[in-house]
């Protein structure tokens, strides 16, 4: 059982000192619009928050109640790698058929998602760490949510940056890997920490 201390502690770890897009650079494996349009960034989080925290719950539990239970522990890669994209595949279909609006415009970013690191690599994670069943959703809430706000941010920053006042060497994508390099060193104050 989880004191309410060590879920804070698993809860910044997730936000802060290892985010997935900014430190461990699992959750940049998105499309490019995510990294321009704040709105796009939004959705792209939304959608990546759902699948990890789905995908852990549904992981934790196969790992569980089958894969530990029956000394199959070697196959957890194989499992988690079948079991992500096919919970994306599963929720396309179950949007297209009951939320068409909604499938209209999160089709797009879930396909995305359905090959992005962050959803897998959270799972690889959590398993790795032998976390419970609320330290693993918490971590996977607030991963999700800490990918959200380090999409938003970039695709933010990326519209306010002047690439006229820009040197011309830097124009593109130099800068922006500079952008993201700052925004990384800035998280990176809070490696470490956790509170358990």
């Amino acid at each position: 059982m989880n004191t309410a201390l060590e879920l804070m502690g698993v809860a910044l770890a997730a936000l802060l000192s290892e985010n997935l897009v900014l430190v461990t650079c699992m959750g940049i494996g998105t499309h490019k619009r995510s990294f321009e349009e704040p709105r796009e960034a939004i959705r792209t989080g939304i959608c990546l928050t759902v699948v990890m925290v789905l995908g852990t719950l549904c992981a934790w539990l196969f790992n569980f109640f089958v894969l530990i239970r029956f000394g199959w522990s070697h196959f957890q890669v194989l499992a988690f790698s079948l079991l992500v994209p096919g919970l994306v595949a599963g929720l396309r279909r179950f949007l297209r058929a009951c939320v068409p609006e909604l499938s209209r415009r999160m089709d797009g970013n879930l396909a995305s998602i359905s090959t992005n690191c962050a959803a897998l690599g959270t799972v690889l994670l959590i398993s790795q760490r032998s976390y419970g069943l609320s330290a693993a959703l918490v971590f996977a809430l607030c991963g999700g949510i800490g990918a959200t706000l380090a999409l938003a941010s970039f695709a933010s920053l990326q519209r306010e940056v002047n690439l006229d006042r820009c040197p011309r060497a830097f124009r593109g994508a130099p800068i922006q890997l500079i952008t993201a390099g700052l925004m990384a060193m800035a998280l990176i104050g809070y490696y470490g920490l956790y509170l358990g």
